[in-house]
């Protein structure tokens, strides 16, 4: 198949990003990044960040946007800002706790997926949910997670986040295999349980140098999972933000990607 392209999560550079946007984007594409996972409320119209994203040779690989924006009141003006672009991944980054306590309340959420991911169709965008450790807490015999991604259709994008996952007990290969075609954007977050077992930061190590079965995990993406985009993110503060996605990346290319 072909090369799966390589984006970053912002959030990862996010005190650089939010004290100049320009700059923070040309590190990245300096690292050889190809793409920008966005978040949170937008910096600045769409066709000027558009415009920004085109002279450096970037692409907009997501962005996380809260449940919020779906509102009826508004996803109208969502729809709008995402269209002009270019952006075709809409993911959810998290839903207020106080809203899943029960299965049945997790099977409002399902429909809820499903019905915006029906409305963003026609304009040639998806919707999807990103992982979290609290995700996978079972309640009721079944999990959020499971409950989102056994009861929605194929225009749900099952978001995990490896590190996020993984520290929820998960066994992420397994979760890949499980949802054939649904992990369209992976986040790859570093992850080391044996850090965590010494009470050590779990998410210190840089990809290639932590505790994920990484090319186990790359090739189920590369051949099971559907995946479109890989995304990483690592939002430890063990190295400088610049240093943390760049050493990153670099273990990526040590893993052939």
């Amino acid at each position: 198949m072909a090369k799966i392209p390589v984006a970053v999560q912002i959030y990862s550079v996010r005190e650089l990003y939010k004290s100049d946007l320009h700059a923070t984007l040309r590190e990245v594409a300096g690292m050889g990044y190809e793409g920008v996972d966005f978040y949170g409320d937008v910096p600045l119209p769409a066709r000027e960040l558009r415009a920004v994203l085109d002279d450096l040779g970037l692409k907009c690989a997501g962005w996380h946007v809260s449940y919020l924006k779906f509102d009826p009141s508004v996803i109208q003006e969502t729809i709008d800002y995402h269209s002009e672009l270019g952006n075709k991944y809409l993911i959810v980054p998290g839903l207020p706790r106080d809203q899943f306590k029960s299965h049945d309340d997790m099977k409002r959420w399902a429909h809820w997926f499903d019905a915006n991911a029906a409305t963003l169709a026609p304009h040639g965008m998806v919707t999807g949910y990103h992982s979290h450790d609290g995700d996978h807490i079972v309640i009721d015999g079944h999990t959020l997670w499971d409950t989102l991604f056994g009861a929605t259709g194929q225009n749900v994008v099952m978001q995990i986040d490896l590190g996020n996952s993984a520290h929820g007990g998960v066994d992420v290969v397994s979760e890949l295999r499980k949802y054939p075609g649904r992990a369209t954007t992976v986040h790859l977050k570093p992850y080391s349980p044996s850090l965590k077992a010494r009470g050590q930061d779990p998410f210190g190590p840089v990809i290639g140098k932590d505790e994920l079965d990484w090319n186990t995990i790359l090739n189920v993406c590369e051949t099971t999972a559907g995946t479109a985009w890989y995304i990483v993110e690592y939002e430890c503060d063990a190295l400088p933000a610049l240093d943390g996605i760049r050493l990153c990346l670099e273990g990526l290319r040590h893993l052939g990607r």
